[in-house]
C-alpha cells in the first residue's frame, strides 16, 4: 500500500465508487477476477487507504471504468501519492499541523485571517524564529529550532512553486504594529510584506483599528479549497495548543467570518499604503 494523504485518498475513492455501483459487482467478485485483496479494495473504496497503481488499474478494468474515468483515476492517485517527504521538517509538530500542510500541498486557494500576528506563509526567519522563542519552544521544546527555518521554507513554497497556491490573507493592524523580535525584525517584515503583496497569487488586506470590533477578532483561521467543486473546504482554527480542524457546517461558518471581514477590509493599496506607514515609523536600521 502507498501512503498517500488522508484528503486525496477520500477523493479518490469517491470517484470509484460510482464506478463500481454502476458496474453491479459485488466487491467478492471484483476481488476474484482483479487478484486484489478484499481489504486493498475496501479500504481504497472508502479512503482509508492508497493501493498501488498497478492494483487500482487491475480494479478499475474489471469494474468497466471508460478511458476518461480511468485518466481521471491516475490523476486523483498521483494528487494522493503525495510523499510524506515533503513536510519532513514538520514532522515533530502536532498532527493537526501536518494536516494543515498537506492541504497545502493541495489546494489551489488559501485564505487566512489573523488577529495577532503576520501568518506563517508571508512571515520572515527572524519573524518566525522570534515567534518562536516565545510560543513553540514552549509547547515542542528546543530541538525544533533546528529545523525551523527548513520548515517554514518549504510552507512558503506554496506560493512562489510552478503552479502557485492563491492566496489572500487579512491582517489585523495590530500584528503590523506589534514589535516582534524588536525593530530590525519588525522593519525586515513590512518590507517583506510589501514585496509579497506585489506577487499576482498573493493579496493582503489589512484590518485597520477603525474597523473596530468584527468576527474572529482572537487569533487566527485557515480556510483551504481544492480544485475539485466536490471536495469539502478545508478549515481550522489556531489556538495555544495547535491547530484545531474545523469540518462540514462550521467550515461553512468560518468562512463566512471571514468574508465579513474582508468587507472591512482596507483595499489592497491602501493596505500596502499602511504597511509601508508603519514600517517607515519604524525608521531606518
Amino acid at each position: 500500500m502507498a501512503i498517500g494523504s488522508t484528503r486525496g485518498k477520500r477523493r479518490l475513492g469517491r470517484h470509484i465508487r460510482p464506478i463500481l455501483e454502476r458496474s453491479g459487482l459485488k466487491v467478492d467478485e471484483v476481488v476474484k477476477q482483479s487478484r486484489v485483496s478484499r481489504p486493498t479494495i475496501t479500504r481504497m473504496l472508502s479512503g482509508e487507504a492508497l493501493a498501488r497503481w498497478p492494483a487500482l488499474a487491475m480494479v478499475l478494468d474489471v469494474i468497466g471504468a471508460t478511458p476518461e474515468e480511468k485518466t481521471r483515476a491516475l490523476q486523483l492517485w498521483e494528487v494522493a501519492d503525495v510523499d510524506p517527504s515533503a513536510i519532513e521538517h514538520a514532522r515533530d509538530l502536532p498532527a493537526n499541523y501536518k494536516r494543515l500542510r498537506m492541504d497545502e500541498l493541495e489546494a489551489v486557494r488559501e485564505r487566512t485571517l489573523d488577529s495577532a500576528l503576520v501568518p506563517g506563509l508571508l512571515q520572515t526567519a527572524g519573524y518566525a524564529e522570534a515567534v518562536a522563542r516565545a510560543t513553540h519552544r514552549q509547547i515542542i521544546g528546543d530541538s525544533w529550532d533546528s529545523r525551523a527555518a527548513s520548515e517554514r521554507a518549504d510552507r512558503q513554497a506554496a506560493l512562489t512553486r510552478e503552479d502557485p497556491i492563491e492566496y489572500h490573507a487579512l491582517i489585523d493592524e495590530a500584528a503590523l504594529r506589534r514589535l516582534v523580535g524588536g525593530p530590525e525584525v519588525m522593519r525586515e517584515q513590512l518590507d517583506y510584506l510589501v514585496a509579497m503583496a506585489k506577487r499576482p497569487n498573493v493579496t493582503i488586506q489589512v484590518l485597520p483599528y477603525s474597523v473596530g470590533a468584527y468576527g474572529a477578532q482572537v487569533g487566527a483561521m485557515f480556510l483551504l479549497d481544492f480544485i475539485e467543486s466536490d471536495e469539502p473546504r478545508a478549515a481550522y482554527v489556531e489556538a495555544l495548543t495547535g491547530m484545531v480542524p474545523v469540518e462540514d457546517e462550521e467550515a461553512e461558518v468560518l468562512s463566512a467570518v471571514w468574508d465579513d471581514a474582508a468587507r472591512l477590509a482596507l483595499t489592497e493599496d491602501d493596505s500596502v499604503g499602511l504597511i509601508g506607514s508603519v514600517r517607515d515609523a519604524l525608521g531606518d536600521r
